[in-house]
């Protein structure tokens, strides 16, 4: 069993406290714009346009993310402190209501400057799941997002006041099998970049859809959840909604594919 005595304060700067989570994201969203910036230019896209794109999207999927989180779970506590929505640095962000926020955004910042949005959609794709991994990882030391309990061997115990998770019950450390599932799906779709792109735009933010929709579905049978349908958790019927989108996506591409090939075939012949 492993003990967590973290405290989830980094540190204080002028009386305003530094939070691991927070450090956490913003390594995240370094590694991601790092590896976005790297696509854009292989693609031509000048920085400056990544730029304000990475701004315009970051700052939407955040508002998305907190949005969901409170209607989900802090609604009644905002209704009575309003400002207690903003207060992001003690966590509580959801990722769907981050992804459905920052794709709209991504789509709208692609249509209004002439890109395509399923080309730009690929080039995000590894990245956001890089910066997932990276920021699950400051979920684990602040006890956000932890897992049921369990008598495991690796299971984890909080000890310090500070941390969101239970103190001093054995838990799944589900915030580092996302981190490692994520990283291993991060890879992934790098490695096989080449073969997906031949698909076509959009095979592999569609790859990823999928990918990230069954990691999730297979995690909260560790994390606690309201039960909606079948004894499916929330985060699993979207993971499932999410899963359709992807594979019907991949299913276009592959069958236009096989559809331009016939056709080539027929010409040739």
């Amino acid at each position: 069993m492993i003990s967590v005595a973290v405290d989830p304060v980094a540190f204080w700067l002028g009386g305003f406290a530094i939070r691991w989570y927070g450090l956490f994201a913003i390594a995240a969203a370094g590694v991601a714009f790092v590896l976005v910036r790297r696509g854009t230019r292989r693609a031509g896209i000048p920085d400056a346009l990544v730029a304000d794109g990475a701004v315009w999207v970051g700052v939407t999927a955040v508002i998305g993310g907190r949005a969901l989180y409170v209607i989900q779970n802090e609604l009644p506590v905002v209704l009575v402190n309003p400002l207690h929505a903003f207060a992001i640095w003690h966590g509580g962000l959801s990722f769907y209501g981050g992804l459905a926020a920052g794709l709209v955004a991504l789509w709208l910042f692609a249509r209004r400057n002439g890109l395509v949005f399923a080309g730009i959609a690929d080039i995000a794709a590894p990245a956001v799941a890089a910066g997932q991994a990276i920021g699950h990882i400051g979920c684990f030391v602040g006890g956000d997002s932890y897992g049921l309990p369990t008598s495991l061997p690796w299971a984890v115990t909080y000890s310090n006041p500070g941390a969101m998770a239970p103190l001093g019950v054995a838990l799944h450390p589900t915030q580092l099998y996302e981190a490692a599932a994520l990283a291993l799906l991060a890879g992934t779709l790098i490695a096989v970049r080449g073969p997906l792109a031949r698909l076509g735009a959009g095979a592999m933010a569609a790859t990823y859809l999928v990918g990230l929709a069954a990691i999730r579905f297979v995690l909260f049978f560790y994390r606690d959840d309201v039960v909606v349908l079948g004894g499916l958790k929330v985060a699993q019927v979207i993971g499932l909604g999410i899963a359709v989108v992807g594979l019907l996506w991949l299913m276009r591409l592959v069958l236009t594919r096989t559809t331009a090939t016939a056709r080539r075939s027929e010409v040739l012949s």
